[in-house]
């Protein structure tokens, strides 16, 4: 990424569970709740599972798990109601609001591209403090795919009225550098969420950060 990219970032577009918000415990409790009482069997119970979780939508997850309808329409609801419960878990990544702020007060456009369900996102954003921060979000119901397609991207992108080549896409997985890549947008990588350096540098990232306010540093133009 050049300075010349970085100056002309106009608004920045953010995957949402582990790059602003740290939802882990909340989410791991939501799925041994959900599964163990319509499965009765945990989910996840690996490491890998455990890894999918936090890289993939559910709705990608939940037909690998039951290929009963009825009982998927049952994990599903008892994963919603699970999470309204763990939701108290939730928080804003450290030193996230901050920044967040301080981009918009730079007059940089927020948006949250998330494989969430809205009822989810919507209650993760009152909890965590961060819902009047956000100019618009794109979440699972939004867009025709989930990343890494890039049409949640694009939509994003075309909600807040600003082209792909005035955009920065911020995630901590490689799922997140793909669909930013594929929608036209820079790209960067986060390392406080689910993924290494390595990782999303191979991935394509052009940066990785290791604290937000190095992401408004960035974004002003100046050195992380």
């Amino acid at each position: 990424m050049t300075a010349t990219a970085v100056g002309a970032i106009t608004a920045v577009l953010f995957d949402w569970d582990g790059t602003l918000i740290d939802s882990h415990a909340a989410l791991l409790a939501a799925w041994h709740e959900s599964t163990e009482a319509v499965l009765d069997r945990r989910f996840p119970a690996t490491t890998a599972e455990e890894r999918e979780v936090f890289t993939l939508p559910g709705s990608e997850i939940w037909p690998r798990l039951t290929a009963d309808a009825a009982q998927r329409e049952a994990l599903i609801e008892r994963f919603q109601q699970a999470y309204e419960r763990s939701g108290d878990l939730v928080r804003a990544i450290p030193g996230i609001a901050a920044a967040l702020a301080e981009l918009r007060e730079a007059h940089v456009a927020i948006a949250v591209v998330t494989s969430k369900a809205r009822r989810r996102y919507v209650l993760d954003a009152r909890r965590a403090g961060l819902e009047d921060l956000i100019d618009v979000a794109v979440c699972a119901e939004d867009a025709a795919a989930t990343k890494p397609d890039p049409r949640p991207v694009v939509a994003a992108l075309e909600l807040l009225g600003i082209p792909a080549a005035n955009a920065l896409m911020v995630g901590d997985t490689v799922v997140d550098v793909a669909a930013g890549m594929r929608a036209g947008t820079a790209v960067v990588g986060v390392l406080w969420g689910a993924s290494t350096d390595t990782e999303l540098l191979d991935a394509g990232a052009s940066i990785v950060l290791a604290d937000p306010h190095e992401l408004v540093a960035l974004v002003a133009g100046g050195t992380p």
